[in-house]
């Protein structure tokens, strides 16, 4: 009878990790020396050398947001790697071409240290951006241009942000045939889109042909535009004028790939893609794309290699891990199988079932609630989704949540989140006064307003944001109640709206007749009449102090609109 099997344990020090990091570093094995690092920093999470030596390893994923989060953290507690600090950040603006940050980094490395290790390079680096800016001088003549794009520049933030109504209204301003600018007329052409206004998305994709019969986006964007618009016939004359120019850079692969898949020409989609991440093979977006055309042409194992691949780069993206699941059971089963869109986000049912779940959490005793924050990965899961992929309202409440739990893993995915680019700023604010009421350390540093800027919170601030957070709380409850869900993302949104202009300060101290005017203001706008007595008896508000505050309400909003 043979005894029992003697089962060695793999628990290996922090150090071997590390070294084995370093070697499939060197072998360019990133995704192998990123699961690596991991372990070494569970093992010593305060170890600044393995901080660092993650750092650099995601600049090579090209996951430069995630890296600078690690060096703003260790400019906060570590001395010793100031300099290397600021080397990694200038190296990581540039992969995010942001110039100017990469110079302002570079430069307070030269301050402290002129003839360091990496000196000469940054030498190199201070160099070109002065050719450059000699270049764009030459280009963008008077200041009139030089308004321009910087109008260019913050349209495609808010475009990126989803905040289309905003982008229209900023890029629009935008009256050059300047062709360093025809990025921002395609841009205008794509918020138009973004907002249903379709003629006036294909009149601003042809202004850029007028200029540039061949431009590769602009005549994507007609493809989609005219698809959309069911004219079939000229959106094939437009894509395939589109496909027939040198696909050279990797941003106009990128684009072509995705009006294929927004075409659902997935075969075809495939193959640019495939050509996109033969260069940069850990583009999460791409990788996305990728995994999701494979499926719709039932192609299992691919696809799930793709998407596997993303939950590598990050195992708290539940979207990615959402699809592997969802292939897989395609795989098993054929009967389930339909095709899926493009959008990086779970299914409208899904989305449901996680909130759900998470107001389930909710109701449970705080101390258990606390616990399955620190241990249970589903209810993680679920509060980064939300935080990352859900609608403004979500995005508050998450927030909010996360701030509860106080502690080192709250302030952890705060800060980091604050330095991501694509979510909306408004979140960020209500997350500064989050951390200062968590009594973080300051400054926050964020990118904030088209760049990054550290951010100190005083008390009349953090005060007012409490007053904000209690009103909007107020809000949003009475607005579902009575209303629907979507009344009372609409008045969440007027709130901030109205809050953004600068008007809503006075009224902070009478949040119930304040909370009644906008939810009146909101059904006015809806066109859902109501008599304001009916509204005031909702929020126990005083009618006629409620009356004088929607006139002002509508008055400040109507006169924004028209600016």
């Amino acid at each position: 009878m043979m005894g029992k099997a003697k089962i060695l344990e793999f628990n290996k020090p922090a150090d071997f990790y590390s070294r084995t990091a370093q070697k499939m570093t060197e072998s360019s094995n990133y995704l192998g020396a990123l699961s690596m690092m991991r372990h070494a920093l569970e093992k010593d999470k305060d170890n600044a050398e393995y901080t660092m030596q993650m750092a650099e390893i995601l600049t090579g994923l090209g996951k430069y947001e995630e890296s600078n989060s690690l060096l703003f953290d260790l400019l906060l507690h570590s001395d010793e790697l100031r300099n290397e600090c600021f080397f990694g950040m200038g190296c990581n603006f540039i992969g995010l071409n942001d110039f100017e940050k990469a110079q302002e980094s570079f430069e307070k490395y030269m301050d402290e240290d002129p003839y360091g290790e990496f000196a000469d390079e940054i030498e190199d680096f201070l160099m070109l951006f002065d050719d450059a800016m000699e270049y764009e001088d030459q280009l963008l003549e008077d200041a009139k241009e030089r308004e321009y794009q910087k109008l260019a520049q913050e349209g495609k933030r808010l475009l990126d942000d989803g905040n289309y109504e905003q982008a229209v209204k900023v890029l629009r301003k935008i009256d050059t045939n300047n062709p360093e600018l025809l990025f921002a007329k395609n841009n205008l052409a794509l918020s138009y889109y973004c907002i249903k206004e379709l003629d006036l998305a294909v009149d601003a994709a042809k202004s850029v042909l007028s200029i540039d019969k061949s431009n590769i986006h602009a005549n994507c964007n007609m493809a989609i535009f005219l698809t959309e618009k069911g004219e079939m016939k000229k959106a094939d004359e437009y894509l395939a004028a589109a496909l027939r120019q040198p696909l050279e850079v990797q941003d106009d692969i990128f684009k072509a790939a995705i009006t294929l898949c927004e075409l659902k020409r997935h075969a075809d989609a495939l193959k640019y893609l495939t050509n996109f991440l033969s260069t940069s093979p850990y583009d999460e977006k791409a990788l996305f794309f990728a995994g999701i055309a494979s499926y719709n042409l039932k192609r299992y194992p691919d696809a799930v290699k793709y998407l596997t691949d993303i939950t590598k780069l990050d195992p708290g993206d539940s979207v990615a891990a959402y699809y592997v699941s969802h292939v897989k059971a395609a795989m098993e089963d054929e009967t389930l199988f339909e095709e899926v869109g493009y959008i990086y986000q779970v299914p409208p049912k899904e989305a449901r079932n996680r909130m759900k779940y998470l107001n389930d959490c909710i109701k449970l005793p705080e101390q258990v609630f606390h616990g399955m924050w620190q241990n249970d990965k589903k209810l993680n899961d679920v509060i980064l989704w939300g935080l990352e992929y859900g609608d403004l309202f979500i995005k508050r409440a998450v927030a909010e949540i996360v701030g509860g739990f106080g502690g080192e893993k709250a302030e952890h995915v705060l800060r980091r989140y604050i330095l991501r680019r694509n979510q909306p700023d408004e979140v960020k604010n209500d997350i500064f006064v989050i951390l200062k009421r968590m009594k973080a350390a300051e400054p926050y540093v964020a990118y904030f307003n088209g760049g990054v800027v550290e951010v100190k919170v005083g008390m009349a601030d953090a005060e007012k944001g409490a007053g904000y957070k209690e009103l909007f709380d107020l809000l949003v409850a009475k607005t579902k109640e009575h209303y629907s869900d979507n009344m009372a993302g609409k008045a969440a949104g007027l709130l901030k709206k109205y809050k953004e202009i600068g008007h809503g300060e006075a009224y902070i101290a009478e949040p119930n007749e304040f909370a009644a005017a906008i939810t009146f203001v909101v059904l006015y706008f809806s066109e859902m009449t109501q008599e304001p007595s009916a509204v005031a008896k909702i929020y126990g508000a005083d009618v006629d102090r409620m009356s004088g505050m929607v006139m002002d309400i509508i008055n400040v909003i109507e006169a924004d609109e028209e600016e």
